[in-house]
């Protein structure tokens, strides 16, 4: 400090704008004193940096106290604002991370001509993005390359060593001379670059990208009405951004190359005219007239095994889609898509970190299935003396909304390896007597029903854990003296508590395989019956010490 003035301090502030990029303000800076950008911060003292524009501005905001000390200035303005463009870029990064479909092409620094001359060459953080823009000033097209040497202002960090103003290409041009102090740059001044207006269409098309954006940042829970279903403008989004990506391949038109933004934009106008048809039908008539939700490819595919979990899939996209196809959907199809439902869907995905996740979501989990689906649950489709059937029944209520094989379904019920077979053949039979679609509706509504309440019995807990051995021992600790008119033959009894603990059939038991005699299933008198409901009470809360409590409910359960 001398006569107070800082001697330190250099004497000429250039302040940033409040939309300026911090290296814009350092090439502002570096050029006001006719220096180059590197030679800059080699004389504040700073370590010599060569790095991308992200990585350097990191580093300058690392250093920002260095820089206002010597400066005057920060090289972030004080007032500094998000862009008012960022929803669509926040959108389009949150995207690439749900649907894993890789990373997208950083943003391009973009600019337009007239702003550069008027702004004595400030380069705005409003013009980095991905996707195509306008001036809101001068309502011109944003330019990505210098339209002399083609390059992309930024994307080379040869600018540091310029000693040119900002609005001058500092790129290299033409063949380089042998001695390294002395290059051939292009030199084109970027503020006499043609520009063009951006237009009717092509800006409709951007206001409506960017309206869905901004709503889907938002987090509206207010249903958006597409195609006839009802979805969150999240989901609206991205399945604009699922039917881009399958008509041009998003990371490819995010890019920038000379055909990127029509390439962009025009699938865009195909997403949106998929999108505002009034009905699913029309809008897939719309998308196969165009090759759009192709059943084989990786956005709309049409397989029931778990390859169907692989990557996320858009809902409306897969509602559309499967909805297009109901008639013509295998019922195993039908069963895992949901057909039945209001809105058919894909199977969740695997996610990230599996052994996270108890059970997937979208199924009903095995732990909420009997072997034998209760009586009266399908009446009239299935009557309650048909015990097969119940038990197909339950392996169809399994497959609702899950890829697991039908033999795992089989294995996890407890039934014969060969009884997987069944299902299909029970099908057969209700689809030529017309009543298939019927108890599709009613599976449909029983899988609802018991996500909204959920078994207080863990099933599949009890058919592991309930050993005849300890069923031997629950029945064996029980005395049957106090029904002398009754014949209690304890293994019938045994037979009948395995069926009342696990909501099975004694006949697929291997260690069982009989039907348990009518007067002990159901006696004659009321007396008797109740006495057999004792009995079996007090057998399975002996068992259910046996197995260790596998879960906290009732002896038996049943639909609300």
């Amino acid at each position: 400090m001398a006569g107070g003035y800082d001697i330190s301090r250099w004497p000429i502030t250039v302040s940033p704008l409040s939309d300026e990029l911090p290296v814009s303000w350092l090439w502002r800076v570096a050029n006001r004193y006719g220096m180059t950008s590197a030679a800059t911060l080699a004389a504040l003292g700073l370590p010599q940096v060569n790095a991308s524009v992200p990585r350097l501005e990191t580093y300058l905001r690392r250093h920002a106290d260095a820089l206002a000390a010597a400066l005057g200035t920060q090289p972030f303005p004080v007032d500094e604002l998000p862009s008012s463009d960022g929803a669509l870029e926040v959108e389009l990064e949150r995207y690439a991370v749900d649907y894993r479909i890789g990373r997208l092409p950083a943003a391009t620094i973009r600019f337009c001509p007239q702003c550069l001359a008027e702004s004595a060459g400030a380069w705005l953080r409003s013009w980095r993005r991905r996707t195509p823009a306008a001036c809101p000033i001068h309502e011109v097209q944003l330019l990505v390359r210098c339209p002399e040497c083609g390059a992309v202002p930024f994307s080379r960090s040869i600018w540091m060593t310029a000693a040119t103003p900002p609005w001058i290409c500092p790129q290299l041009a033409g063949q380089q001379p042998p001695s390294r102090r002395r290059r051939n740059r292009c030199g084109y001044d970027l503020r006499q670059a043609p520009t063009a207006p951006l237009g009717a269409l092509e800006a409709d098309t951007l206001d409506r990208l960017h309206t869905s954006a901004e709503a889907a940042a938002a987090h509206s829970l207010e249903p958006v009405d597409v195609a006839g279903f009802g979805v969150t403008a999240r989901d609206h989004l991205d399945a604009i951004f699922e039917l881009i990506d399958e008509d041009s391949d998003l990371t490819q038109v995010l890019a920038p190359i000379a055909t990127g933004r029509d390439r962009l934009l025009s699938s865009a106008r195909l997403a949106f005219e998929v999108l505002d048809q009034p009905t699913a039908h029309a809008a897939a008539d719309i998308a196969d007239r165009h090759g759009l939700l192709d059943p084989n490819g990786r956005h709309t595919p049409i397989v029931t095994d778990a390859s169907a979990r692989r990557r996320p899939h858009n809902p409306l996209l897969a509602a559309v889609r499967l909805r297009s196809l109901e008639d013509v959907l295998s019922p195993t199809a039908q069963l895992t898509f949901r057909l039945a439902s209001s809105m058919p869907r894909y199977p969740e995905p695997i996610p990230r970190c599996p052994d996270q996740v108890q059970y997937w979501l979208e199924q009903v989990p095995l732990a909420a299935i009997p072997q034998v689906l209760w009586p009266g649950t399908l009446t009239p489709w299935i009557q309650d003396d048909d015990i097969p059937a119940r038990a197909a029944s339950a392996m169809l209520l399994a497959k609702i909304g899950s890829t697991r094989a039908w033999s795992l379904i089989a294995l996890d019920l407890g039934l014969p390896a060969a009884f997987a077979t069944t299902p299909s053949a029970l099908v057969t039979r209700m689809r030529r007597n017309g009543t298939w679609q019927p108890l599709l509706q009613a599976l449909e509504d029983l899988a609802t029903r018991l996500a909204d309440s959920p078994p207080l019995i863990d099933y599949s807990a009890r058919r592991w854990a309930a050993e005849p051995t300890l069923i031997e021992q629950a029945v064996q600790s029980i005395e049957t003296d106090a029904a002398p008119e009754m014949l209690i033959d304890r293994e019938q009894l045994a037979a009948l508590l395995w069926q009342t603990y696990t909501g099975g059939d004694a006949r697929y038991h291997p260690d069982y395989e009989i039907d348990p005699t009518p007067e002990t299933r159901a006696p004659s008198s009321r007396r008797g019956a109740a006495l057999v409901t004792g009995l079996i009470e007090r057998a399975g809360a002996e068992l259910h010490r046996l197995t260790g409590h596998p879960d906290h409910g009732p002896l038996e359960w049943s639909p609300p």
